[in-house]
């Protein structure tokens, strides 16, 4: 499914103000965020108490191709990044001609997928690189258009990371695949009608499928909540191979 590009859902995925217009320089980062390369931002909000090193890559819901749109997001994120602890990169969906969104049919998975998990390589070597260190931990966030995307990446094992949080979407249709299931945090946004249904399917999904993971909803719309993103760092955190043996050896 894709959810369409509507201002109200888009605006909603934030904690910042609208960007004053003054502010729409024709850069596709936010000030706050490092450019690290081509359309791919990042910001390094360190490590928490016991410098755990982990790496976020956030999947964005749609987005305007008009500079300064992707700021909202990329804002929140980088509040996010910096209150709990963790560097973020946010690399961008291929165009679909009207905006940027993640793969989602057959068609397109075919077409696109090769480049974009390329770019996400890139992404997350780049990354490493800027900060000067590698990560003990890699999950993925993904927020609408990038949460159907996420959780398919994640049921088809497609990407190699440590655990997914999907928020506001999800597809629990995608036939699962043999090998690796990282944990997977769902956060069911209950106010929101486009994508609450598809968010309990995935959970529905998972559970059937006896994965390791977290449903939690929250009577909150289309959004990326501040809880779902504390709560859901904190227990994929907990389950991460260096967390397990921690924790086994005490």
């Amino acid at each position: 499914m894709r959810l369409p590009i509507a201002l109200a859902a888009l605006l909603a995925c934030g904690l910042a103000a609208p960007v004053a217009s003054a502010e729409l320089v024709k850069t596709w980062c936010a000030p706050e965020l490092v450019e690290l390369s081509d359309h791919v931002c990042y910001v390094d909000g360190g490590a928490p108490q016991g410098g755990r090193r982990t790496l976020v890559v956030y999947l964005h819901g749609a987005l305007a191709t008009k500079p300064g749109f992707a700021w909202m997001q990329q804002r929140a994120m980088a509040t996010y990044a910096k209150k709990h602890g963790f560097t973020v990169v946010i690399p961008t969906g291929p165009s679909d001609g009207v905006g940027f969104v993640w793969p989602a049919s057959a068609k397109e998975l075919k077409e696109k997928e090769p480049a974009v998990l390329a770019g996400l390589a890139k992404a997350r070597a780049d990354v490493a690189q800027g900060v000067g260190h590698a990560f003990d931990e890699t999950f993925v966030v993904g927020f609408s258009s990038g949460a159907y995307y996420a959780s398919s990446l994640a049921l088809r094992g497609a990407l190699d990371v440590d655990g997914t949080i999907v928020l506001a979407g999800g597809a629990g249709w995608v036939a699962p695949a043999e090998g690796k299931r990282a944990p997977v945090f769902v956060g069911v946004s209950s106010a929101d009608p486009l994508s609450a249904a598809h968010s309990r399917g995935l959970a529905g999904t998972l559970a059937m499928l006896h994965w390791t993971a977290r449903a939690e909803e929250r009577a909150v719309g289309h959004g990326v909540d501040p809880v779902f993103i504390s709560h859901g760092i904190a227990w994929l955190r907990d389950r991460t191979p260096r967390a397990i043996a921690t924790t086994s050896v005490r």
